[in-house]
């Protein structure tokens, strides 16, 4: 008998869960086959395994919860709860800057209390000016970053800050930006105050939200939510990962890799079924109750056979890379679970010390440490001229020294992993895309993931939105 099968294409963790948020919130009897063109599940939660060297990461990769108890159970009851790390309050995510040729490690925000007496006093007129004129407006549909970076901060920080900080991050000026450029990093607030002055402008929130706290260690309670980091005390998300396949494996989820659905067929506002296509060339056919996409908007755009040759996607100028490193002793981070790199003239984008939020991440193998490192085209381009590379600009942050050992290290490339370029274009690329889907008047698939909407990118965010959207549904 051909029962109806429930698609989801795309098998990274929010795609995971998304399973499981169909088996017990929608219908517990749902086939589900999870589709994913790559080996293996998980997406940027999966990570390296180096055998004896041990996991690593790909990148920074803590849950960080949605507050909805619906969503989070699903991932929280993966371990039992004495096998996860909760780090909360002002432990839930210690991040740092290098911005100015200093490592920041009391806030991830740029730090402009020690520039010129008249630099400083020119920033904070503007910044307050800007609050006078704008206070909490929203942004004009369509804003670009660098219009959004003006009515935030005033001209004067828009210009001699951020304007920087993003051609060094995009090679191209903040007005080429979409306006979800802001929310990617920390660029949306600044420090221009000690302690004890912002504990009382901190009561305002036109002022809390664009004027940080300059030391995250000992910030007072002003959090809106009770949000925590969540991560395994044994290292590596992998495991997590594998784990979670092996529960949906019970709950009867399929899984078909190294596929893509590559068309499907619909009739009367319903797509009824769905050819699958290997890695080899082969195919297979589903007839489908319902599909959900998390695999990205032009990919389902594809499937529908909806032409899009009219847009074309600007692509960033550098190639993302993963360095990998194994040092004896633990790096000098002091608290930083990670940190960006603000300053021109370097690869690295962020920095990140995986023994500072899981102490057994360094057990029997020495400490690792990864740099998500974004390459530009006239560098080096072998593995060992990439290594002395990072480990040069690690030296310059101060993270290690002469007095350093690397025991392992190891570069690493993963097309379709890296960070995106949200430009002006790309992201009206995609409303365009979106409403062509939209135009279709299908209604049995539902598209979920990164930039399925303006404002979803982070994983609790992607969860919260495909929750909202199953619960809408009809049963």
């Amino acid at each position: 008998m051909d029962t109806k099968k429930t698609l989801i294409a795309g098998g990274g963790l929010s795609a995971m869960i998304l399973a499981r948020m169909l088996k017990r919130y929608r219908n517990p009897h749902a086939e589900i086959v999870i589709v994913e063109k790559e080996a293996n599940l998980g997406g940027q939660y999966y990570g390296f395994d180096y055998n004896g060297h041990g996991y690593f990461d790909i990148g920074m990769h803590l849950y960080y919860e949605s507050c909805i108890p619906q969503i989070d159970e699903l991932f929280i009851d993966i371990l039992p709860q004495e096998e996860w790390n909760f780090l909360e309050n002002n432990q839930k995510d210690v991040a740092g800057v290098f911005f100015n040729g200093r490592l920041q490690q009391g806030t991830p925000y740029v730090d402009l209390r020690n520039y010129p007496r008249d630099q400083w006093t020119k920033y904070v007129a503007g910044l307050f000016s800007a609050i006078k004129n704008n206070g909490d407006k929203e942004y004009p549909a369509g804003a670009n970053a660098y219009e959004s970076l003006v009515l935030h901060f005033g001209q004067e920080i828009a210009d001699d800050i951020f304007v920087p900080v993003f051609e060094k991050l995009y090679f191209t000026h903040a007005r080429d930006l979409d306006n979800a450029a802001i929310h990617l990093t920390t660029v949306n607030r600044v420090a221009l105050f000690d302690e004890s002055v912002m504990t009382d402008l901190m009561k305002s929130d036109e002022i809390r939200a664009r004027i940080c706290y300059p030391d995250q260690m000992t910030l007072p309670s002003y959090r809106t939510s009770p949000q925590r980091g969540i991560y395994p005390k044994q290292y590596g998300m992998l495991r997590v990962i594998e784990r979670l396949k092996s529960i949906l494996k019970q709950e009867g989820v399929q899984f078909i890799t190294s596929s893509v659905i590559s068309e499907l067929e619909s009739e009367n506002g319903m797509v009824n079924r769905a050819t699958i296509k290997n890695n080899n060339g082969t195919t297979t056919s589903f007839t489908v109750s319902e599909i959900y996409w998390t695999a990205g908007l032009p990919s389902l755009a594809g499937a529908l056979k909806i032409d899009n040759s009219d847009l074309v996607f600007e692509k960033k100028k550098t190639e993302d890379v993963y360095v990998n490193f194994l040092f004896d002793k633990k790096p000098d981070m002091g608290n930083l679970y990670h940190f960006f790199c603000f300053d021109k003239g370097y690869r690295s984008f962020r920095v990140t010390n995986f023994s500072n939020y899981c102490p057994r991440a360094s057990e029997n193998r020495g400490f690792p440490l990864t740099i998500e490192f974004w390459t530009q085209p006239d560098d080096p381009k072998t593995e060992n001229e990439i290594l002395q590379l990072a480990k040069k600009e690690l030296y310059d942050f101060g993270v290690i020294n002469d007095d350093y050992t690397v025991l392992f290290s190891k570069v690493e490339k993963k097309l379709g992993l890296g960070f995106p370029l949200p430009s002006v274009r790309n992201m009206e690329n995609l409303r365009i895309i979106r409403k062509r889907i939209q135009e279709r008047g299908i209604h049995n698939i539902i598209s979920s993931g990164i930039f399925s909407e303006d404002d979803v990118f982070f994983i609790q965010d992607v969860l919260k939105d495909t929750y909202k959207k199953i619960s809408a549904m009809p049963r």
